[in-house]
């Protein structure tokens, strides 16, 4: 992991800050940068959470995250012919729970969508659109013997696009949010073409707030998966984050590049999904 800065997502790896005096006196060559984590899904409002950037040597914790959210900018999306300035409210499935929501702009399938943040004496500006999703033919939990009590998913979709797509799951009653699944991040061009595809899915890891390191599922929950398509900005997000991840745990190859960011004047993803969401009963 290159160690210059953190960034805060919903899945640990971005942070928040208004106030960050003390960390740019401490560490004088370091500034910190603004972080967005944004998406719009097909018929969904946009969302968008605002931080500030942090060296990778701080302690994290509640307070912490608390102190860097950026709770008073100016967050604004447009399609082109509507534009929306979103407004601030609180998501306990969040931490920190300050959330951007847009209301009356809904996601379009092939729509672009624009992200304008201004704050302090900062204009941020980023780009995405929502391309065309693909639903699956099949979704089912697969256990490897009949008395285990734990398994995967297995998926199969016919593979029409030329776009990227990516998995993620959330267990009902135990996960706030949806986390992209262990190497669910993949290309349409390295797919059989207008064929069904069939692939096994891996559970992807949580950082926090307690790290849980499993690759299974667990005979009895309720899972909740989104299969959805991307723009390549997405995929070179998303792809960057499980690179981090994987080898950010791994002493030996530790992960030496920063995440790949569409942002401009900050750093994050503003990104458009086309989404089907499915719910898988493992009992």
């Amino acid at each position: 992991m290159k160690r210059i800065v953190y960034y805060f997502t919903i899945i640990f790896l971005l942070f928040s800050c208004d106030n960050f005096e003390e960390t740019t006196k401490a560490q004088v060559d370091y500034e910190p940068k603004v972080v967005v984590e944004g998406s719009i899904e097909n018929g969904q409002p946009a969302t968008v959470i605002l931080s500030w950037s942090a060296p990778f040597d701080q302690t994290i914790n509640e307070d912490f995250l608390l102190n860097h959210v950026i709770r008073s900018a100016k967050v604004s999306v447009s399609n082109g012919e509507q534009t929306e300035i979103l407004a601030l409210g609180m998501n306990w499935n969040h931490l920190p729970p300050y959330v951007y929501y847009g209301n009356e702009l809904k996601g379009e399938v092939g729509k672009s969508y624009t992200l304008t943040v201004e704050y302090l004496d900062k204009i941020i500006y980023a780009e995405t659109y929502i391309p065309e999703p693909t639903p699956l033919l099949e979704c089912s939990f697969i256990k490897e013997n009949p008395t285990d009590t734990v398994g995967y998913l297995r998926i199969t979709f016919n593979n029409t696009s030329d776009l990227y797509y990516q998995v993620a799951t959330r267990v009902e009653g135990k996960e706030k949010i949806f986390t992209p699944c262990l190497y669910g991040n993949f290309i349409a061009d390295n797919l059989q073409r207008d064929k069904p595809v069939s692939m096994r899915i891996s559970k992807g890891p949580i950082l926090f707030p307690k790290m849980q390191i499993v690759s299974h599922f667990v005979e009895g929950d309720i899972i909740s998966l989104k299969f959805r398509t991307m723009p390549r900005h997405g995929y070179d997000f998303w792809n960057s984050w499980q690179n981090e991840v994987i080898n950010g745990l791994n002493p030996i190859f530790p992960a030496i590049t920063s995440l790949k960011s569409n942002i401009q004047g900050g750093i994050g993803i503003w990104c458009g999904y086309g989404t089907y969401t499915y719910r898988i009963d493992t009992q």
